[in-house]
This record gives C-alpha cells, structure tokens and sequence, in this order.
C-alpha cells in the first residue's frame, strides 16, 4: 500500500507543471546516475532484486533522459556545458554481464556514453555476495547484510565462507548476474565506455586501516591503467561507504569519486571531486520518479 501511495504522488507531481518547469531551469546543473545491473529480455530476477533493472525498464528511462537532458562522459561534467539543458552521466557499479550486454546495447542505440565501475579482483567469480545470500530473491536480513559489512569488512569470499560454516544457502545465478570475466571487459567494443575503479575486493572502506584503503585503491587503478585505454581516473566507492579519512586517500589517488546517493550536483556550488553525489536507480523506480529526481525535487 506505501508504494501504491508512493507511486501515486509522484506520478501528481511529475504530471504536474513543476518537475518539467524546474527541469527547464537546471541548465548549469548535472546528475550522475548510478545503476548495477541491466536483466536481458526474457531472462529472470534474482538476487538482490533491487540492483537488477529490466531491460524494458533501463530502456524506458533512457527514452525519457534523451528527451529532458543532454548525456555527457562522466569525466567531463565539470566542463562547460554544450547545451541549455541538465547534463546526465551514467554509470554502472560491478561490471555485471547484464549491464555490459543488454544495457550497453540500449545505450549504443542511442549513441549514450557510459562509466562502468569494475572491481578488479572480483572479474570472473561466482558472482557478489549479496545476491548469493539472497536465495529466493528475498531481501538480505539487515543483522545480515551488517555482519558482513563491519565484520568480515564487506569481503566477499569471507561472507560465503561464515555462510557456508553457518549452513545458510547459496544461490545459484544465471550468467547475467554475475561479474565480467577478465577477457569479457578487456574486449568490450561499446563506444563512449569508460572504465573506472571499484577497488580490488569491493571491501567496506571504512573499517580497513588507511595503509589497506590506499591498497585497495592504488592495485585497482594499477590494475586498469595497465590494461585498458578506456580507464578513467574515477573511483566509485563500494556500498557507496566512504567516511573523511578514505575520502581524503581516495582524493590523493584519484581525480574524482562518486557517492551512490546525494542527488543532483549544483553548477553554481560543485561538490569537492572526493565525494561526487550520484543519484540511485533501483529497480522498480517509476518514469515520474526518475522525473522528479531529475528536476531535483526528490533526492
């Protein structure tokens, strides 16, 4: 009933004159939006259902970017704009299968630019950990989701191991839910994608010590300027957890850094490049929601 209520506000809003007049008004401003996986036609939900958009969803709302706003590479949001309209970066977090096929095919058809944030040692595995516990597609229990994050520090092959012990089940994902292989990402061919850092081992930044925060960051940027012309020197922040001391590392070895959350960035007051807000889309994110969040009336 909450979301029907949800739904039906934003949808009065969105129809309404306010979201399209104050669109209009956003020429100097940019929104970074951050997706994670892009499910192909014809192909099932699993995991955590919230990262996982259709592709029929993901298309609708490029449609209705495409209309409002102008897509810029994320590595030039800080230029001068080109046209008199919001600027939108798009980026995804994971280098899941589906986002770098189905999505990046919905992208190129429209001749979209994109940023895909890998985690480097991660690159071929049996996929995350958070849909991995997620059996039967089922929200993670937060005592859960918590335990892992602080402490087992978000590791994934240390949350499946504690699983594994505590007989908990593991679920079994289809190929677009899972990581890219090395080879897959190295051979993409999408014009106008950019790779940036995700780190090595997608680890809760916050609760390592610095020494292993600017380990993390350095191997995963070492790692990518060594094998690809496409990187990018971005870093988004794993669970989009970062706090003053890895914000202040990631700053010393990186040109940007992106939030999973904050909304739009204000042109006339840009935020420091350590901490760049981006705006989630989850699954299930209505056309009047994305609407609204682009005018910057919902963050």
């Amino acid at each position: 009933m909450a979301t029907g209520w949800k739904q039906w506000i934003e949808m009065a809003l969105a129809r309404g004159v306010a979201a399209r007049l104050t669109l209009r008004q956003r020429t100097q401003d940019v929104a970074v939006l951050a997706y994670h996986n892009v499910v192909p036609r014809g192909e099932s939900v699993v995991g955590d259902r919230s990262l996982h958009v259709d592709q029929a969803e993901f298309a609708a709302q490029l449609d209705l970017i495409q209309r409002h706003a102008q897509v810029v590479p994320l590595s030039k949001i800080h230029q001068s704009p080109l046209e008199s309209r919001l600027r939108v970066a798009i980026t995804f977090d994971d280098a899941y299968r589906g986002a770098m096929t189905a999505g990046l095919d919905e992208l190129e058809k429209r001749g979209m630019p994109s940023t895909v944030f890998v985690p480097t040692g991660l690159l071929g595995s049996e996929g995350f950990w958070w849909d991995l516990l997620a059996v039967n597609s089922e929200p993670l229990e937060p005592a859960m989701r918590d335990h892992v994050l602080d402490q087992l520090q978000g590791d994934g092959s240390r949350a499946l191991a504690w699983a594994r012990e505590e007989g908990r089940p593991i679920a079994d994902l289809p190929g677009h839910a899972l990581p890219l292989t090395e080879d897959e990402l190295l051979n993409l061919e999408s014009e106008g994608l950019t790779l940036g850092a995700h780190t090595v081992s997608h680890a809760n930044l916050p609760v390592l010590t610095e020494s292993e925060v600017r380990n993390e960051l350095l191997e995963s940027k070492k790692w990518l300027e060594g094998r690809t012309s496409r990187y990018i020197d971005w870093l988004a922040y794993p669970y989009g957890h970062y706090d003053d001391m890895v914000a202040r590392v990631a700053g010393q070895v990186f040109e940007g850094a992106v939030r999973v959350d904050g909304g739009l960035i204000d042109g006339s007051k840009p935020p420091p490049d350590d901490r760049v807000p981006r705006i989630n889309v989850p699954r299930g994110l209505t056309l009047d929601g994305l609407l609204l969040r682009l005018s910057g009336l919902i963050v």
